[in-house]
């Protein structure tokens, strides 16, 4: 299946992100995680899925000539080819759906998801945060019997 969003961002603070259209926090990055953030202090249980959002790290804004884009894609079912999985875990979205894209300027879009707890892969292109001009963000429903949630865990591994 085709990618339900294709975007390219201008990352700035080197990162990217899916998050619930109507929450009102951000995920904190911890010094032991350098590929994404997703704990908050507004989350009951910030040690356990669902999460709200989930930030992922990418190659800074300003390059050597100039500024940089990161393609931010969303898929459903198939991954695509080239890219490594770096997390996994499970995305709530609410009634508002999700913003996706860069939350400090960079740009973003919104994507309609039906309500629910959302299986989630976050694929990236670069072997470093720094190298990565590409995040692909594979979604499927929680729990379901699909490719998708047989699949096994991954470099981030599971919350």
């Amino acid at each position: 299946m085709p990618a339900l969003l294709r975007l390219d961002v201008l990352p700035h603070e080197a990162e990217v992100c899916i998050i619930h259209a109507a929450w009102q926090d951000y995920p904190r990055w911890e010094p032991e995680s350098s590929w994404v953030a997703f704990r908050a202090p507004s989350l009951s249980h910030p040690d356990s899925p669902p999460y709200l959002g989930i930030v992922v790290a990418t190659r800074d804004v300003n390059g050597h000539d100039g500024p940089q884009e990161v393609r931010v894609e969303v898929w459903t079912e198939d991954e695509p080819a080239g890219l490594h999985c770096v997390h996994q875990t499970v995305l709530a979205v609410g009634s508002v759906g999700v913003d996706i894209g860069n939350h400090h300027g960079g740009g973003k879009a919104r994507l309609m998801l039906a309500r629910g707890d959302y299986s989630l892969r976050v694929l990236v292109d670069g072997a470093r945060p720094e190298e990565v001009t590409r995040v692909v963000f594979l979604i499927g429903r929680r729990g379901e019997r699909g490719r998708l949630a047989a699949r096994a865990t991954c470099g981030g591994g599971v919350p």
